[in-house]
């Protein structure tokens, strides 16, 4: 009978030990898509503190953590950051690495999924301000594809190194004052994405009615993480000051 208490309460300890390392997941009510995501807290914010909200979604074969240590880590000003895991794997990658959708199909399905999640975690963190968004390479393709279709429910979106892919780049809406703030970011150099890529979506997201425009650097498609990192943490800094009382 001790023996069989004993291996219950192991059981059980081991199940709390277990519960305890799973990682954070959301899910918006309207959909079945689940994302894992990691929270990092920058400058000198609290975790419990009311701070803008930054979701950032890493490129392909990355990991949430990774992406934050070699592209945010410097940001110093006080805001939280909702690093999400990207949902599927990716061929090449280490285990832990994932990657996003990039075909219209999968593009459609992720970006409106992980829109549905907004509110959820607008709930569970104290935010102020609509939340920001910003996207490497396949994360900026869903990076575009929120500033095509769900514009208002961000104050600002960041697509570095990416595009808005296929059919999307027929869609057209009318203009909306509430809309994101559109910045994205395009190495002259890019033979992951080409430039052209970059100048097209912005040229789309602005004849669809948002406000959009494009920053460009002397450099290819990691660059952003190395030589024009300050360019990107200098605009971010700049939103986040804009969400402030």
């Amino acid at each position: 009978m001790k023996k069989l208490v004993g291996l219950l309460l192991f059981i059980l300890f081991a199940g709390m030990i277990y519960w305890w390392w799973l990682p954070p997941t959301v899910q918006g009510p309207l959909s079945e898509q689940e994302f894992e995501y990691i929270t990092r807290v920058s400058g000198n914010g609290g975790s419990s503190d009311v701070l803008p909200m930054i979701i950032a979604l890493h490129g392909q074969g990355d990991t949430p953590d990774n992406f934050f240590d070699t592209l945010l880590k410097d940001f110093d000003y006080p805001a939280r950051f909702i690093v999400v895991k990207g949902p599927i794997g990716f061929p090449g990658a280490s285990l832990s690495g994932r990657g996003w959708p990039v075909d219209t199909k999968g593009l459609s399905e992720c970006g409106d999924a992980l829109a549905d999640a907004v509110p959820v975690l607008l709930e569970r963190f104290p935010t102020e301000g609509r939340p920001i968004v910003l996207g490497f390479s396949a994360g900026a393709y869903i990076a575009y594809y929120l500033a095509a279709f769900h514009p208002d429910q961000f104050s600002y979106i960041f697509p570095v190194a990416g595009r808005l892919s296929g059919d999307l780049m027929t869609t057209e809406r009318s203009s909306d004052d509430n809309g994101a703030k559109v910045i994205a970011f395009h190495g002259k150099k890019d033979r992951v994405v080409a430039f052209n890529n970059g100048m097209v979506a912005v040229q789309k997201l602005r004849q669809s009615g948002l406000d959009a425009e494009l920053v460009t650097f002397d450099g290819g498609h990691l660059d952003i993480f190395l030589s024009a990192n300050h360019i990107l943490l200098n605009h971010l800094g700049d939103a986040v000051k804009g969400l402030g009382p």
